[in-house]
């Protein structure tokens, strides 16, 4: 058993609202956190690109509005050098070159013809500039012009020329190497991150100016030094003079870049700040928020476990009570918890609850005791409250079920033990009267097979019946047709007398016309007097048998009429009997139907006895099984009546409402 409770407790452990809200807390924070994180990261970014390109923008345009200005410096030199009317005189133009080289930052300063031969030089400086690429330029503009760097191996300068004018007509040139100081010093003022740097391109590309002088010497293209896509654009942008700020990967990292034209020359200022220079801080920053946050939330976590600890224990000593009361447990006492929250609230529920269930046990207890002592003159009187109410009315409809019940057997008990002397007496009546049946199926067997001697001969009698209802309706058939012939030769009779009518009445109509013939020929052989008397007697002869032919056709149509009425009746007489016949031929063949139904019927009676014999085997076989279990009966209900005067001794222990 402990080790039962034990496991149940490790289970409880494993899933106990402490570890749920310590999982839950956990995994919100850092959650929270992440997110948080991810945003502070993505807006400094953000903030910090914005801020830089803004910055930067500016700070390159100054950074070239620096340069432009040394760069105007040294061209009002150049101008004011080249105004200066000694330079006409071939005997001051030396004075003027090495003093000016003496004053400025010169390298080397001379004064070239206008084919770009030198006339005067102080210093390292062109031997011609026929032989430079932007003297083409210089002839062309006719104005101040800044070549590309001039590097040699003792330096590296800045070559920058003027026309010199007489009579408003260019003359020669002033031509004029700076010391490069004047770019690098530039340059090198411009400080932006750790190692962010400043420098000048040309619209070819190359580097003509940069913090790093050894850069400048080696003449390298900008594109040369970076293959990147990204940087290649950005590169595009600034040698086509173009004023803007981008981001892109530069020397292998991203960085920020914002450019710039210098003004009164071909070339671009340039500002690239690599992005880890400013992004230290803001990574610092970063990584001191997570510090400080995994740093709260190990303090938050350990808060919360003090408390779900105290939570935890509170609602485990209530959950072992309640496994309690589900073992059984209705008499150990509950401690109630003094926390102030919905943990005491709980403990004091729970000893409510279980108070109130020991009261309820106990009444339900006491009831049941009566109960199975035999008295139910009890009832559940406690004061129920809520679902509890059901098992109070569940209690008393029990009680109440329970004395009907009881009463009603004790009711049944007493007419049981009536029915079972009435069952004897009956089961006595019942054995007689199969006496009986058993006699009286003996005489109706007998009664029987009577019938069905009796039905054997009349199925012999009817198929005798049917045999000379088919010979007679044989017979029947011959003289039908035989009648039908005779029909046939009365109509044939009776059309040759229509015939020989018609042949007396034409015989009739002819010997009127000969006799009509006749008298004419008397009227002519009187006209012609003793000559005609032959032919009188002639035609009186004549018209003599014209009238005994008038008279014997008339007989004849006579002797053919009364012969033709004749043989109507006569064919009258053979359709009636013709028709006789017919219905004789029928009623003979509804004879032999019935018979063949009667036949039938004789049959479907010898089956129906045949069922009906072994149906009275069956009775009877039954009524020998009544006459014994009407023994049997008489036997039980001797049995039950001494049942039921045990029962009646047994309900009398019980006490009812």
């Amino acid at each position: 058993m402990e080790k039962t409770v034990g496991k149940k407790n490790k289970i409880r452990t494993k899933r106990s609202i402490r570890t749920k809200i310590m999982v839950m807390t956990t995994v919100i924070v850092i959650g929270v956190m992440l997110v948080c994180t991810a945003i502070m990261q993505y807006s400094m970014q953000h903030l910090t690109e914005s801020i830089l390109l803004d910055v930067l923008q500016p700070m390159a345009g100054q950074s070239a509005k620096a340069v432009e200005s040394n760069i105007h410096l040294m061209a009002d030199r150049m101008m004011s050098l080249a105004a200066d009317s000694r330079l006409a005189g071939a005997q001051t133009q030396a004075a003027v070159l090495s003093e000016a080289r003496n004053t400025y930052e010169f390298y080397g300063i001379g004064l070239y013809d206008l084919n770009g031969k030198a006339v005067k030089r102080d210093g390292e400086i062109y031997d011609s500039l026929a032989e430079t690429e932007w003297f083409a330029l210089l002839q062309e503009t006719d104005n101040l012009t800044i070549a590309d760097p001039l590097i040699t191996e003792q330096y590296v300068g800045v070559p920058m020329a003027m026309p010199v004018k007489t009579d408003g007509a260019t003359s020669a040139y002033l031509v004029g190497v700076y010391k490069y100081d004047m770019l690098s010093d530039v340059l090198g003022a411009i400080h932006i991150g750790q190692s962010g740097m400043a420098l000048i391109l040309n619209e070819e590309g190359k580097v003509v100016g940069h913090p790093e002088e050894a850069v400048v010497r080696q003449a390298v293209n900008i594109y040369d030094l970076d293959t990147a896509e990204s940087a290649h654009q950005i590169f595009d942008r600034m040698i086509t003079r173009e004023t803007g700020s981008a981001e892109g990967i530069v020397n292998g990292q991203e960085s920020y870049v914002a450019f710039c034209p210098i003004r009164g020359t071909r070339w671009s200022f340039a500002v690239e700040v690599p992005k880890t220079d400013y992004m230290e801080s803001t990574e610092m920053a970063l990584d001191t928020t997570k510090k400080g946050t995994f740093v709260t939330l190990a303090a938050a976590l350990f808060a919360i476990w003090i408390v779900t600890t105290v939570i935890s224990g509170q609602l485990k000593r209530a959950i072992v009570r309640m496994n309690d009361l589900a073992d059984g447990d209705l008499r150990s006492e509950v401690e109630v918890m003094k926390s102030g929250d919905e943990v005491e609230i709980l403990s004091k529920s729970l000893k409510t609850t279980i108070e109130s269930i020991n009261r309820y046990i106990t009444e339900i207890q006491n009831v049941l005791d009566n109960i199975s002592r035999g008295n139910l003159n009890v009832s559940a009187d406690g004061d129920y409250k809520g679902d509890f109410v059901v098992v109070k009315q569940s209690l008393t409809q029990i009680i109440v079920s329970l004395n009907q019940m009881m009463k009603q057997i004790n009711d049944t008990a007493h007419r049981l033990n009536d029915t079972a002397q009435n069952m004897g007496t009956q089961s006595e009546e019942l054995h007689r009267a199969a006496m009986n049946q058993t006699d009286a199926m003996e005489g109706l067997n007998a009664e029987v097979k009577n019938i069905r001697d009796n039905l054997n001969h009349v199925t012999e009698n009817t198929k005798e019946t049917r045999e000379r209802a088919a010979g007679i309706a044989e017979q029947i058939a011959g003289g039908s047709s035989k009648m039908q012939e005779l029909k046939e030769a009365m109509e044939a009779i009776e059309r040759n007398a229509e015939d020989i009518t018609k042949i007396s009445k034409l015989i009739e109509g002819i010997s009127q016309q000969t006799n009509i013939l006749a008298l004419n020929a008397s009227v002519e052989a009187a006209r012609a007097g003793e000559a005609g008397r032959g032919f009188a007697v002639v035609a009186e002869e004549v018209r003599n048998l014209a009238g005994q032919s008038s008279e014997a056709a008339k007989s004849t149509v006579d002797m053919i009429e009364t012969a033709s009425a004749l043989i109507k009746h006569g064919a009258k007489l053979t359709m009636e009997t013709s028709d006789y016949l017919e219905e004789i031929s029928r009623g003979s063949a509804a004879v032999t139907e019935i018979a063949d139904r009667l036949s039938e019927t004789v049959q479907v009676q010898e089956a129906s006895l045949r069922q009906i014999t072994e149906r009275m085997e069956d009775i009877s076989a039954v009524t020998q099984e009544n006459l014994q279990c009407a023994g049997n009966t008489a036997d039980a209900s001797v049995e039950l009546g001494k049942e039921s005067e045990k029962l009646e001794e047994l309900l009398e222990k019980f006490r009812f409402h």
